[in-house]
């Protein structure tokens, strides 16, 4: 089996819920280290498990992944880490390599039951224990309970636990030579994402990236289930699930929820494009039942809530905060959202076009005829309205309208290619978008889509203004093949999982977000402001590393070209 094997700074490693309970309340998950073997764990304060003291001059990694990681070290000696329980981490090195704990603030260190404790003086407690070539390293809310745990590792058989953490990639991996180990980077971030039900949520839940982010996310949820369905069915469907948890009873559902609970905005509605698909793989009624009933209730919310004009398009709810302008959108930053208030938005617009006719096709699906025809007659007309009033005659393309100032509202952004995602435009329309996509001063850029064109001048590398989406390439794909436009689709798909898979060669990491020149590696972009080397996300993100639906819209990728 072909195994992601690349280690570099800033990988996650973390406990999933496919293993055991895990919860976000007192989660223990680390990075990788750059400049040795170590992870650094984040806790209040910061603490390393490294392995040093040796000279490493032959080390070759036979796995990293999100759980384990496996290597030999100088003559061939075996050295393993094994997340193997949600506090408890174990493994085994070469004799010239040492354990040790590295703690970034005042500790006190002392013995327990052999044990050396790491005290903060915080209520949290970390433990090594070490026996000959074997560790454990333990994280409690007691110096005895962390104690305890590190020298109950030391019984665990590592060669065992390294086994049922292989055993994933075996049963769900791709043995290809030129796209294994990129697929199996997919299933190991993937797998690190998924927390237990408990703490307010229902089912299994995901999260977008487990650090720096550690709830639960709209559409992130649904961009998660799209790739699970490769791999457990019934788990995408709870991923779905899990975002009704935190719904209102007026039907309004949160762009984020958290175990106590929730934001006062929501996210783009792809909830019932997302739920379709995993249908598509699972057959489930009885799931699609629930989700259309749920989500009907969300879409009548957004209708009655975020509506102002007679045309019924859609406005989200933008906020002062320069940084942050629109989070409902998802484009937090984007220049779209630059000077106005209210406008009225061809990607919200479009999402609910695309969800009112996904709508129409479960209750088609459900034996709901009169329903069918009143999502297909909210569709007709939200398609109207859109090619009326967001469609820009003279320059072909599709904009955001001022409601305020009762003008078009000019940023050329990948938002207005989503007709193509929805079923919007006409044909004519749809090849003014193919031909803009093609258009090397405006969206043909080295590595394209830019999510705001080159052309315009706000474009940039700051997150939202300028950089390459995955989620986005994903969604006009999508659109494009609909539309007839077979080869630009599978040449944008097979550029976009090239460039995915070079950095994920040269750096062992899947980004939020990439450069539209590709000629820099994603971390060296802007994330609301310039980054910052040695990386720390505790000082200002960077694209985040192990992204959560850049992991799972490649592995549905990869699964096309299976």
């Amino acid at each position: 089996m072909k195994m992601p094997c690349v280690w570099g700074q800033g990988q996650l490693f973390a406990f999933s819920a496919l293993d055991g309970e895990v919860h976000c309340a007192d989660d223990l998950v680390g990075i990788l280290s750059a400049d040795r073997i170590g992870i650094r764990f984040f806790t209040k304060i910061k603490r390393e498990l490294a392995l040093t003291g040796g000279k490493l001059w032959d080390l070759v990694f036979g796995a990293v992944t999100s759980d384990y990681i496996a290597a030999t070290v100088n003559r061939g000696a075996p050295m393993r880490i094994v997340f193997a329980a949600a506090h408890l981490v174990v493994g085994n090195t070469a004799a010239e390599m040492v354990p040790l704990v590295l703690c970034e603030g005042r500790v006190t260190t002392y013995s327990v039951d052999g044990a050396e404790v790491q005290d903060s003086g915080d209520g949290e407690y970390t433990a090594l224990a070490a026996e000959g070539d074997r560790f454990a390293f333990a994280f409690g809310k007691s110096a005895a309970e962390a104690a305890a745990l590190a020298r109950q590792g030391l019984a665990i058989d590592i060669e065992r636990a390294e086994a049922e953490k292989r055993a994933f990639y075996e049963r769900y991996g791709w043995d290809d030579a030129q796209y294994g180990g990129l697929y199996g980077k997919c299933l190991s971030v993937m797998k690190s994402q998924l927390y237990s039900a408990g703490e307010g949520f229902s089912t299994v839940w995901s999260t977008p990236d487990r650090l720096p982010h550690k709830y639960l996310w709209l559409w992130d949820s649904v961009f998660h289930a799209v790739g699970h369905r490769h791999v457990n069915t019934q788990l995408a469907q709870d991923l779905i699930l899990a975002i009704f948890d935190h719904q209102a009873a007026d039907g309004f559902i949160p762009h984020m929820a958290t175990p106590n609970g929730a934001s006062d905005v929501t996210q783009p509605p792809v909830i019932a494009w997302g739920a379709v698909k995993v249908f598509e793989k699972s057959g489930d009624h009885a799931f699609l039942e629930t989700v259309y009933q749920k989500n009907k209730a969300f879409l009548y919310w957004c209708r009655e809530n975020r509506v102002k004009g007679a045309e019924g398009l859609y406005i989200w709810k933008t906020a002062g905060e320069e940084i942050c302008r629109c989070a409902e959108s998802g484009m937090d930053n984007s220049s779209r959202f630059d000077d106005v208030v209210n406008v009225e938005a061809i990607d919200f617009s479009c999402f609910m076009a695309n969800e009112t006719r996904q709508m129409r096709r479960m209750a088609e699906i459900l034996d709901r005829p009169d329903e069918a025809a009143a999502f297909a007659a909210w569709h007709t007309a939200l398609c109207a309205a859109v090619n009326q009033k967001l469609w820009d005659a003279a320059d072909g393309f599709y904009f955001d309208f001022d409601y305020d100032r009762g003008r078009i509202h000019k940023v050329w952004s990948v938002a207005s290619f989503l007709p193509l995602f929805a079923g919007v435009c006409d044909e004519a329309r749809a090849a003014a978008l193919a031909a803009q996509l093609q258009n090397p001063a405006t969206f043909a850029t080295a590595f394209p889509i830019p999510c705001v064109a080159k052309s315009d001048p706000t474009f940039g590398s700051d997150m939202w203004r300028g950089p390459v989406w995955i989620n986005y390439n994903y969604m006009v794909i999508d659109g494009l093949r609909e539309y007839g436009y077979t080869a630009l689709a599978d040449a944008l798909r097979d550029r976009t999982v090239d460039v995915m898979k070079e950095w994920y060669e040269k750096t062992g990491t899947l980004y939020e977000f990439y450069g539209t020149e590709n000629d820099r590696c994603p971390s060296q972009l802007k994330r609301k402001g310039e980054p910052i080397e040695p990386y720390n996300m505790q000082v200002r993100y960077q694209s985040i590393r192990d992204y959560g639906w850049s992991a799972t819209l490649l592995c549905d990728w990869l699964n096309e070209k299976r």
